[in-house]
């Protein structure tokens, strides 16, 4: 249970009545006041006690899949109290509306709750991508009563997400009208690609929502959180994962998106897909694929983010999507792929690692590559191609 206080609605009322000399009139007065006696005895035995009303919390949007109803608006809202609800949720949704009214400290009653569990409940509420500013809390109670002190990155709160609103509504703005799902993802995806450069910073902001949207600098994080709050803006359920990853230089500290397209789970990292040494800037070798093939290099750690639900699905998958997957080692098939796109790059998806690895000889066989160019439409004296650690993708560069 969570209290805020309580509020004392009584209010005085005055009224001025005016003197009548007439006996009559007295005796009328009387009898009324008599009757107003009885229907005040009446409403007090029908009525329950009055008191002060205590102001319960007003409800907000959870920001995970499993408890939202909508992830589309990062502020606070006022939604239908369920019938039941666990104390977590109460008290998250009331510290959530503190920590959006940019309260820095804020006293709670909590029952039924162990310091751990108000501890994950405040971990939680850390995640979220609009809270930016957030960088650590302070904790203390007795018995039910507590008090947390938010740690602030930043103090000039009101301007800084003044900022982030308008890079927001830049990038959703670049989203075409009617885009489903997919579309929509595709679109922020790019965006992000085109307006971030991966830079860390000494100031903290590379790891979160403002300097990824409004410096346009950042490092994994920042990516993860800015596309979360886009897609959340979207209508799209994303959450960030947190982990470790490996790209073939060793395991590091990483984050990446779960996303929910038509109602399936993906995986996408915005960041290894933002690539200043692809010609195009960017590629999509790690956007919407299953559970399996980003379990192949990256390695979550619950109890820092989302989990990795398990998936495999593909129907939102770039590659699965356009019809450039190789699903069996054949030029033939591989001369299809090629020829349905246009411009000088190209991209294919082998189906397993088996069917890439055949890939990869061909690639870097000069010739007998240049011999599927041909076929497919490309007469090229010269190309080169990217691929990135684990994701099976195969990008090329044609020069006439």
């Amino acid at each position: 249970m969570v209290e805020r206080g309580s509020v004392d609605m009584k209010k005085k009322r005055r009224s001025k009545r005016r003197r009548r000399s007439a006996s009559g009139v007295l005796l009328l007065i009387v009898l009324l006041l008599v009757a107003g006696i009885g229907v005040v005895l009446a409403r007090m035995l029908l009525s329950p006690k009055e008191g002060p009303a205590a102001v319960s919390p007003i409800e907000t949007e959870l920001p995970l899949p499993q408890v939202t109803t909508s992830l589309q608006t990062p502020s606070v809202v006022v939604t239908e109290r369920p019938e039941k609800e666990d104390p977590e949720s109460i008290l998250y949704q009331y510290l959530y509306e503190q920590v959006d009214g940019q309260q820095q400290v804020v006293n709670f009653t909590a029952e039924d709750m162990s310091m751990e569990q108000i501890g994950q409940v405040l971990e939680q509420l850390q995640r979220q991508p609009e809270f930016f500013w957030l960088e650590g809390y302070e904790l203390v109670g007795s018995g039910t009563e507590y008090q947390v002190k938010f740690d602030w990155k930043y103090t000039d709160l009101t301007t800084r997400r003044e900022q982030v609103e308008q890079a927001a509504a830049q990038a959703l703005a670049a989203i075409p009208k009617g885009a489903g799902d997919y579309e929509t993802a595709l679109s922020l995806h790019d965006w992000l690609c085109d307006h971030i450069v991966y830079q860390s910073s000494s100031d903290g902001s590379d790891q979160d929502l403002y300097g990824a949207l409004v410096n346009g600098r950042c490092v994994c994080s920042g990516y993860s959180q800015a596309y979360v709050y886009l897609l959340r803006r979207a209508g799209i359920q994303a959450e960030t994962v947190r982990g470790t990853a490996d790209n073939g230089t060793g395991a590091q500290s990483h984050a990446w998106t779960k996303v929910v397209l038509d109602g399936e789970v993906y995986y996408t990292d915005v960041t290894w897909d933002d690539q200043e040494t692809h010609p195009d800037g960017h590629t999509y070798s790690w956007f919407a694929v299953t559970s399996e093939r980003m379990a192949s290099t990256h390695f979550a750690e619950p109890e820092r983010g989302a989990e990795m639900t398990p998936s495999s699905a593909v129907a939102c998958n770039y590659h699965y999507r356009n019809g450039w997957v190789l699903e069996q080692f054949n030029t033939e098939e591989l001369v299809r792929i090629f020829s349905s796109q246009t411009g000088g790059s190209l991209t294919v998806l082998a189906a397993d690692e088996a069917v890439y690895a055949q890939l990869m000889e061909l690639v870097q066989d000069g010739e007998a590559m240049t011999a599927v160019l041909e076929q497919a439409g490309y007469p090229v004296s010269q190309y080169t191609y990217f691929h990135s650690e684990g994701s099976l993708c195969l990008d090329l560069f044609l020069e006439a």
